[in-house]
């Protein structure tokens, strides 16, 4: 039980290092190093914020979901459930501040398939390999 856990928790974060690589790409391509802006923080500071903020986040979900279905020995079924429910809650409690006005319908479809969708693929992973670890 604790090797799946752990299994479990290993994969969430390795979820969090990839998403984490991908925002870097999406975010860092195109700045311009030697002008970064005016303003504090500049856009190279936003980048790199955005970067670290996004692989922290989704690997502590991912750890987190992770270490449940992996010591709970769920199905695929109910590991995608539980993934996708813990990501649309993470969804709406980092969606509080544009809950209001037109910022509402303003969010990154990147960001919905990267919290419910991708907790929902990474567990239906912990789950099978959680189904072939036997002890």
């Amino acid at each position: 039980m604790v090797l799946r856990g752990l299994m479990g928790v290993i994969l969430g974060l390795t979820y969090g290092g990839l998403v984490g690589v991908l925002m870097f790409l999406r975010t860092h391509i195109g700045l311009d190093r030697d002008h970064p802006g005016p303003l504090i923080p500049n856009a190279i500071e936003m980048a790199w914020f955005v970067t670290v903020m996004s692989g922290v986040i989704t690997g502590i979900s991912g750890a987190l979901v992770g270490l449940v279905v992996g010591v709970s020995a769920v199905g695929k079924a109910k590991a995608a459930g539980i993934g996708f429910t813990t990501g649309l809650l993470v969804f709406a409690l980092l969606s509080i501040n544009s809950w209001s006005g037109p910022n509402l319908l303003n969010f990154s479809w990147l960001d919905f398939v990267m919290l419910p969708i991708g907790l929902a693929l990474i567990d239906v992973l912990v789950a099978v390999v959680a189904a072939r670890i036997t002890l």
